[in-house]
């Protein structure tokens, strides 16, 4: 049984609105026949998570949150997992939607085995509009990010390579670019440069060709 390991903190507005895009995945992944671990909210834990890891081992693993070059974080920025215990991903392909964590994380967890880590050498950003705060999923100012940023989890589960998934973000941020660069319009242009950002922090460590079968 294919199983993604799931982790979605909403403790302020950034992370509500990881958790809120994250639908379209996990129900992609069920579509798709696997089993879906969720570490929820005030669930997403450093003990939940790693518990996960160590008795339940996924196929795929897809972090939400904050996240510096040596950690990935969860509810109330609590460090789920760092150097120290990226020994968990072994035999994984991670992808953790968060800043920077690929450079020091990425690089540690590919050390002792994950197959490929996925994510941003810098800052993961997008812009938000006040009037959508509640409702993530409306938010015409974060959908081109956010839609970009599911492409790689999405394309993961239908079974391509971490450096496929990773091409086809890109092409989407190149066609949701081309569609804002000529628009005057602030939330555009806050989009815009999201989107520029984010396609160049984007990146992975490991094998390029590893895939879930």
């Amino acid at each position: 049984m294919t199983r993604l390991l799931i982790t979605r903190p909403k403790h302020d507005k950034g992370t509500y609105y990881l958790h809120e895009w994250s639908k379209e995945v996990i129900k992609s992944a069920e579509d798709h026949g696997w089993t879906v671990d969720k570490s929820d909210g005030s669930k997403a834990t450093r003990a939940e998570v790693q518990s996960r890891l160590e008795k339940s081992p996924p196929n795929f693993v897809f972090f939400n949150g904050h996240g510096s070059e040596s950690e990935m974080c969860g509810h109330n920025l609590e460090t789920i997992l760092d150097e120290s215990s990226s020994h968990l991903l072994k035999g994984t392909i991670t992808f953790a939607r968060a800043c920077n964590c690929v450079a020091r994380l990425g690089k540690s967890a590919v050390g002792k085995g994950c197959r490929s880590f996925i994510g941003y050498v810098g800052e993961f950003w997008f812009p938000r509009i006040n009037k959508f705060e509640s409702n993530p999923l409306k938010d015409i100012a974060a959908k081109p990010v956010l839609e970009v940023s599911n492409q790689v989890p999405l394309s993961i589960i239908k079974n391509h390579t971490t450096s496929e998934a990773v091409d086809s973000a890109r092409a989407l941020a190149i066609k949701h670019i081309s569609k804002l660069i000529l628009s005057r319009e602030p939330y555009d242009r806050a989009a815009l440069k999201a989107l520029s950002q984010n396609d160049d922090s984007l990146n992975y460590k490991g094998d390029g060709d590893a895939k879930i079968s």
